[in-house]
This record gives C-alpha cells, sequence and structure tokens, in this order.
C-alpha cells in the first residue's frame, strides 16, 4: 500500500507570453512522507516557486499545467473542481507567503485574518483557539496583537503571524516560500526554528522554497536541486552535501561555503541562468558547466535514479555506482 502524502508525477507548467505559450516548468517529479520537510532549492527562474504553488493550483489566468499528475492522499488533485479544491486550499495544504507584510491584508485586524480561515473551511473558531495559535508561534501578548493590524507590527511578527495563519487549520502540508528572506538576519534562526519544532510537535510535512543551501541544510531531511524548469538532483541533504552529484550543485555548495569562509573576493558562479524564452532541447546549465561535454546539447539529459538519489546528468549515463 503506497502510503505517500503527495506526489507530483512529470508537471509540465507554461505561461503566455505575447500570444506565445513559454513552458517554465518542463518535468518536475516529487515525492514525499508526512512529517517529511523537503527543500527545493534553485536560482530565480528555475521553476521552484510555480512547481510549488502549482499544488495549490495557485498559477494566474496567463498560466496553465500542461500535463502531469498531482495526488495528495491518492486523490488527483488537477481532477477536482475549483468547489472541490477549495476544500483543500488553505485547510489540508496551506501556504506561507514570502513577504508577509504584502501577503496579510492590511486592513484587517489579525484575530479576524485567522478567524476567517477556520470560519471558511467550516471548522470550530473561537477567540481562545486562535490566541493558542498565536502564542505556539511565539507571539508575546497575544490577546493584544489579536486587536491590532498589520502595519502596526514588525516583519518578524508579521511572519510568525503568516505561519500562524498556515497552521491555524492544522494541515497535513505547509508549504513555506522562503518564509525567511524577508526578515532581519538576526531573526531568520527564530523563524526556522519555529518551522521546525511545529514539524516536530505535530507531524506536519512541510515543503521550503529557498535560494539559501545554508536553510536548506539546517532545516530540510532532502533537497530538490532545479534550474532551468527541470529537476537537476535530489537527496537526503546531507548526501548531497558530502556528495554532490550535479556540476551546478556542486558549483552552488562552493559557493556557499565561499561566502561562509568570508572569502574575499567571495567564490561566484559564472554566467547567468537561462530564462524561460532562452530554453532549449539540452542541458539548461551546459554554457556554465566546467564539465561540458559535445554531446550535452544533444537532448534533455534524463533522470538517473539510485538509492534514493537522483541526477539528472550525461556524465551518470550508464548508471550511478557506489553512491
Amino acid at each position: 500500500m503506497d502510503d505517500k502524502l503527495i506526489e507530483v508525477k512529470n508537471l509540465r507548467i507554461s505561461f503566455y507570453h505575447e500570444n506565445e505559450s513559454i513552458q517554465v516548468v518542463r518535468g518536475f517529479d516529487l515525492s514525499m512522507d508526512s512529517g517529511e520537510i523537503l527543500g527545493i532549492l534553485g536560482e530565480s527562474g528555475s521553476g521552484k516557486t510555480v512547481s510549488a504553488t502549482s499544488i495549490l493550483r495557485l498559477e494566474d489566468e496567463a498560466g496553465s499545467i500542461d500535463s502531469g499528475a498531482i495526488l495528495f492522499n491518492g486523490t488527483d488533485l488537477l481532477a477536482l473542481s475549483e468547489k472541490e479544491y477549495r476544500k483543500i486550499r488553505g485547510n489540508r495544504i496551506s501556504y506561507v507567503f514570502q513577504n508577509a507584510s504584502s501577503a496579510l491584508n492590511p486592513y484587517k485586524k489579525i484575530g479576524l485574518q485567522l478567524t476567517e480561515v477556520l470560519k471558511n473551511h467550516k471548522l470550530p473558531f473561537s477567540r481562545t483557539i486562535v490566541l493558542d495559535v498565536l502564542k505556539e508561534v511565539g507571539i508575546e501578548e497575544a490577546d493584544t496583537i489579536y486587536d491590532m493590524y498589520p502595519f502596526q507590527l514588525s516583519g518578524g511578527q508579521n511572519q510568525r503571524i503568516m505561519i500562524a495563519q498556515g497552521i491555524i487549520s492544522k494541515p497535513d502540508l505547509l508549504i513555506a516560500d522562503e518564509p525567511s528572506s524577508s526578515i532581519d538576519a538576526s531573526l531568520r534562526k527564530t523563524v526556522l526554528d519555529l518551522l521546525k519544532y511545529i514539524n516536530e510537535k505535530s507531524h506536519m510535512a512541510i515543503i521550503l522554497i529557498t535560494h539559501d543551501f545554508d536553510v536548506a541544510k539546517y532545516l530540510c531531511d532532502r533537497l530538490i536541486i532545479m534550474y532551468g524548469g527541470l529537476v537537476m538532483e535530489e537527496g537526503d541533504v546531507k548526501d548531497i552535501f558530502e556528495t554532490p552529484l550535479h556540476p551546478y550543485t556542486e558549483e552552488l555548495i562552493k559557493c556557499a561555503n565561499s561566502l561562509n569562509r568570508g572569502d574575499s573576493p567571495v567564490y561566484t558562479l559564472e554566467g547567468t541562468a537561462p530564462t524561460p524564452f532562452q530554453f532549449k532541447d539540452e542541458c539548461p546549465f551546459f554554457s556554465r558547466c566546467k564539465e561540458r561535454l559535445p554531446e550535452c546539447i544533444d537532448e534533455i539529459p534524463q533522470i538517473i535514479e539510485s538509492n534514493n538519489r537522483k541526477v539528472r546528468c550525461i556524465k551518470y549515463k550508464k548508471g550511478l555506482k557506489d553512491v
């Protein structure tokens, strides 16, 4: 019996631009269990956020899911009507937006915004329930903040409010989009510790969208590396850091290590990532790769899988050995 909480299979997503369909995600796969923390890491434009938000069907009117499947506890989410999906979105699957200050409604008090989540899903609601959740996410003077507006709070407080809004319905899965990137550096670890606490206490699965290797290393169990609208590597966080397989992953780790050491100058990856308008049927990392081969541009490399590791690179076309 398959007990996977969520499975995403060969997802392809396009956006319309000037009457042309541009594919921004060209094959995204994900599989995770209850209680797991999975990171999706990549540069801007890699497809990480679009891939994750597609689970909640949050793509705008210009976007469309071309093909693939999203199975949540065995239910095909893409087959559901919007009315059916509203019963899941914000209830069994919740989302924490990157910029809490702009995501929260500036015209509604904090208590009302959290209460509305419960009302919308016909869940029990009361001031006490909301206060308990605010206290759980570390909001001091919760009774006072209940009656305040987002603009009256700090960025760190608003980020905690967003997390409270995400967990108040006790979802099975929480998707957190760069939850610590828009707040002061001194507060980032407290937000990550809060997510870790929620995961350990409630066994809630978390998908973390990030561009920061240090954040992924600190919080995640497994990691997916995306580039050019494709999954380039996947594995346990410890394995990826100790034995990165894809040349792109190796370069990212070099950059992170150089920054942490305080090198001057800091090691940087030469070149820029391709935009969806530049995608070709070849390895998207070809132009920046120090190990590139002529055949890398013949086609998009296939995913090679072995021992809970996955990599999309032609140098492993004969398989993964001793990994």
